[in-house]
């Protein structure tokens, strides 16, 4: 039995993960969600309890937070049996007392190879995977809410650390020569006096008409299906399911080169394009060279980087081989 848990009430990278996995390793074995703010396949907690007081069949309890840790821990003082492992999901040097709970752990997962290296602690890189049949060409233009025909897309919560000023600002150019360009946003409003930066800076130079901001939603692929380029902006990400996802879609991404999994997905204009974090002229660049179609990319290519490597199948696939060892 392979037991996720998920103690968060909103959607993050983290839930999209977990529901994407549950389903690919119910191939293998019984696998369920205990928790809350998920929509996956859940379990109780009469029949977690009496999995985990089971000799017949091996159980695994799957953490992914620093609560959740600490709920198993409970569980394993109060004589449960099972395998704990402990995902982290962080670039950040671990707190103290989060390093002393990952030691606790019998398997420590890390999704990058840059996290992988700089843990100190010994770990097993499995990134995640995404489901390549739900990300897919299909196109559907109506979702932006942007009259303009061809979409510059940006997906994350508005704060600084995503960086969608450094995108506004790299865009502003192109989208007042090319007024069929539209910017698009969507994610929560983390930080409102941020996004009155954004907001204004797009009215001061004339582009607010071509700007929508969009509130989340649970189905991130329609966005995709309006978009031609998606950008991220990220100073740091634990990993980046917007790049699989966004590739997986056939769509030009342009992401911070070593962030999260940028480098080690993107080949720099081949199946995408990198930039450093921060650097408006490089962005800004490489959408000028795009929107005027001095370079263009193969989306079926971009897309099969993601069918090859990084689906939710492979992902799936290497978890249970280390479920089954430990």
């Amino acid at each position: 039995m392979i037991i996720h848990l998920h103690f968060h009430g909103r959607t993050t990278g983290v839930t999209r993960s977990i529901e994407s996995i549950i389903p690919a390793l119910n191939k293998y074995s019984d696998a369920a969600v205990f928790g809350y703010g998920i929509n996956s396949l859940p379990i109780s907690l009469k029949k977690l309890l009496k999995a985990i007081k089971s000799d017949e069949n091996k159980t695994i309890i799957h953490t992914h937070r620093i609560n959740e840790i600490l709920f198993a821990l409970l569980l394993r003082c109060l004589g449960g049996k099972f395998k704990l492992v402990f995902t982290r999901h962080a670039e950040s040097k671990p707190a103290n007392f989060t390093y002393f709970l990952m030691k606790k752990a019998d398997s420590i997962v890390t999704l990058s190879k840059t996290m992988s290296d700089n843990l100190n602690l010994p770990n097993t890189l499995i990134p995640h995977g995404i489901n390549t049949d739900l990300f897919s060409t299909k196109k559907n233009k109506t979702f932006s809410k942007l009259i303009q025909k061809n979409i510059i897309g940006v997906v994350g919560r508005i704060r600084p650390a995503k960086g969608q000023l450094i995108v506004v600002k790299a865009a502003a150019e192109s989208l007042k020569s090319n007024p069929k360009w539209g910017l698009s946003f969507i994610g929560r409003i983390d930080d409102l006096k941020y996004a009155d930066m954004i907001y204004s800076f797009a009215k001061d130079e004339g582009i607010s008409k071509q700007i929508r901001f969009l509130p989340e939603t649970n189905h991130i692929e329609d966005f995709y299906s309006t978009c031609d380029i998606i950008v991220i902006a990220s100073q740091s990400e634990g990993f980046s399911l917007v790049c699989l996802e966004a590739m997986a879609c056939g769509l030009t991404t342009i992401a911070t080169e070593n962030v999260g999994i940028h480098s080690d997905v993107i080949r720099h204009g081949e199946n995408g394009f990198l930039f450093p974090a921060n650097d408006i002229t490089a962005l800004k660049n490489i959408l000028e060279k795009i929107i005027l179609k001095e370079t263009s990319l193969n989306p079926e290519m971009i897309r099969q980087t993601i069918v090859d490597n990084w689906s939710i199948e492979k992902s799936a696939e290497r978890l249970f081989h280390l479920y089954s060892i430990l």
